[in-house]
């Protein structure tokens, strides 16, 4: 799912090779019975939940933004994305998307920032899917990930509420593990560590097996067309849960049949919905509903308030330790509950479902040793009504352990290009507890958190030319850190050339060939195609290439022909499909493409103009390529 091209691929995934658990585990969320809140339908209350993937600095998305931000038309949720994640070659925020980011919460809303997660680098639809530096490795992706929150984070702050983690694997882990689902509970305890409050939604897209549970606040289950809604049957387990926790996506859907997509979506037991008449091809989140169509649809997905539950009992506090501590609270019985919220001096930390009977336990991590908290619990109907507070339950957490780890051994450190550098270290010898982490800083700040087993890392989005330092501390499990390494200082080299260098290409009666070197880890790698060689057709490239108007572009590993003329991107591109796909290489990040000349059909006209370009903001390389047809 992008801001500005293909809308990322939702069906089936296959399971890959194996790999280690995370050692950096979220909070257990654990009950003891059957869940049994009120049965899925209508009296479910529901926020819409947008991916609002159109850019407001053009003409259309500006006006999808202000319908967003309008009160009226304001949603529960919106995905804010603006390069596949908060954008690597921006080091200040975006203007234009922090304004809108901004009106969109004053009017009520919530704003959640993407990250793609890659599926870890696990095997999907073809290849594994690489990181922007190129490695396809769990320990790499996780890396970048962290990255990418931590920087939505220091570049919007408060105007984001949370992160919408893309690209979410389905399967549990390989040979019978839960490898996989330990690495997104860890992610979510990671966010929810470094920035407290935050809303963590993971999207698989798809059906997800149940060691899935809780792994984040909310799981996006469906994502795909109506006529394929009307055979989506959820699992008993996610009809038994809290709707609060489960999101459905709803494309091609007209507004006769819009009533029933919200009312399928209530019965499916989703608490987030967001139903669309657009199109997966090529984007079905590039544009918002018109004015009919949307006030129906957030009207639909409300139901008149109801009667607030009653108020839980005080939680019991049961082991703690230097990190966490076990809380528990009895059921209320049969009701209307659909789960309880479980707070820390005030924070959301966490929810689990209601139960009918026994008792629900709530295990909060991710604490600091020798602190005081305190706890409360609150409980919400199907109808999204909360109960006060419970009465707090105050708690000390343990003392760490006496003796700290080891520092880290050798460390050493070299660059590994314009915008990286290999880090690598030996096994810290353990204290008083086990070492459980190392934490990597970056210039005197945590830069990234990896498990005690993992003792190198590649860090990338630096800047080209620029001095670096770097050192490591290990953690332990009772949050004793050791002292840090000596720091290391390194210059990644300047790209020579320019960042998009080497660029040719050849166009023959069957064929036509695109190669072009990316020096720099662009999230996207594209090729503007002006085949008629008529700058008033397609996408205008001005005022870069004022001489180009692109009838097809090239984007990583797809072709797309443009639907019409001008410089608005919003619905310009539809894709083109071709077996193989275009992309032949993409090795030592020179980028082959080739396609067969048919496909310019009666637009080729035996001279071509080329407009190569990288990543977001547009990186351009130094000049467009005119060839002819040999």
């Amino acid at each position: 799912m992008r801001t500005d091209s293909r809308a990322r691929s939702w069906r089936a995934r296959t399971a890959a090779a194996g790999t280690a658990a995370a050692a950096l585990l979220g909070g257990s969320l654990i009950a003891t019975a059957p869940a049994a809140h009120a049965d899925p339908g209508p009296g479910i209350n529901q926020q819409v939940g947008v991916p609002a993937y159109f850019h407001p600095g053009v003409p259309s998305g500006g006006t999808a933004w202000a319908t967003l931000a309008s009160g009226t038309g304001t949603p529960g949720l919106t995905v804010v994305n603006i390069a596949n994640g908060p954008n690597f070659e921006e080091n200040a925020p975006n203007e234009t998307f922090k304004s809108a980011i901004r009106q969109v919460r004053q009017a009520g809303g919530r704003v959640i920032a993407y990250v793609d997660t890659g599926y870890f680098g696990t095997n999907t639809i073809g290849a594994p899917k690489t990181t922007r530096l190129g490695d396809t490795s769990i320990a790499a992706w996780r890396i970048q990930i962290q990255h990418d929150v931590d920087k939505w984070y220091r570049l919007y702050g408060p105007e984001i509420d949370g992160i919408f983690f893309d690209q979410g694997q389905n399967s549990c882990g390989p040979n019978g593990t839960n490898a996989y689902a330990d690495e997104y509970r860890a992610l979510t305890a990671y966010t929810k560590r470094n920035h407290p409050g935050a809303l963590v939604v993971d999207n698989p897209g798809i059906d997800i097996p149940q060691c899935y549970e809780n792994v984040a606040d909310i799981q996006v289950t469906f994502e795909g067309s109506y006529t394929d809604y009307q055979a989506f049957t959820p699992p008993q387990w996610e009809l038994d849960a809290d709707p609060a926790k489960f999101w459905h996506l709803i494309y091609e859907t007209t507004e006769a049949q819009l009533p029933s997509a919200v009312a399928q979506s209530k019965q499916k037991n989703a608490g987030t919905v967001y139903v669309t008449p657009d199109h997966l091809d090529p984007n079905p989140w590039d544009s918002l509903p018109d004015t009919s169509y949307w006030s129906t649809e957030l009207a639909a997905a409300k139901v008149a308030p109801t009667a607030a539950p009653a108020t839980p009992a005080q939680p019991a506090a049961g082991t703690v330790s230097a990190t966490s501590v076990q809380l528990s609270w009895p059921n209320s019985g049969p009701s209307t509950v659909a789960g309880y919220d479980v707070y820390r001096d005030g924070v959301p930390i966490g929810s689990v479902p209601h139960r009918t009977t026994g008792t629900s336990q709530f295990t909060a991590t991710d604490l600091n040793p020798s602190t005081a908290y305190a706890f409360t619990v609150r409980a919400r109907n199907d109808a999204g009504v909360l109960s006060a507070a419970s009465p707090a339950r105050g708690v000390t957490t343990s003392a760490a352990g006496a003796n700290p780890p080891g520092v880290p051994g050798s460390f050493t450190g070299a660059t590994a290009g314009p915008t990286s550098v290999q880090l690598s270290w030996t096994a810290s010898t353990p204290g008083s507890a086990a070492v459980e982490a190392y934490d990597i800083y970056q210039d005197n700040a945590r830069m990234a958190t990896v498990p005690a087993s993992q003792t190198s890392a590649r860090l990338g989005d630096l800047t080209p030319g620029t001095t670096h330092t770097f050192d490591v501390v290990a953690r332990d499990v009772t949050g004793r850190v050791s002292a840090h390494t000596a720091q290391v200082s390194l210059t990644p080299p300047p790209p020579v050339g320019g960042p998009i260098v080497d660029v040719s290409a050849t166009l023959t009666a069957t064929q036509a060939e695109y190669k072009a070197t990316y020096q720099l880890p662009f999230g996207t790698h594209r090729v503007f195609i002006d085949a008629d060689n008529n700058a008033n057709t397609g996408y205008v490239t001005g005022p870069v290439y004022p001489g180009v108007g692109a009838d097809f572009m090239l984007e990583n590993g797809f072709l797309y022909r443009a639907t019409k003329n001008g410089a608005d991107w919003t619905g310009m591109w539809q894709t083109v499909s071709l077996t193989p796909s275009p992309l032949v290489s993409g090795t030592n990040d020179q980028f082959v493409w080739r396609i067969p000349t048919s496909v310019f059909g009666t637009l080729n006209g035996g001279t071509q103009k080329l407009a190569i370009q990288g990543g977001e903001p547009s990186t351009w390389a130094a000049a467009y390529l005119t060839i002819v047809q040999q």
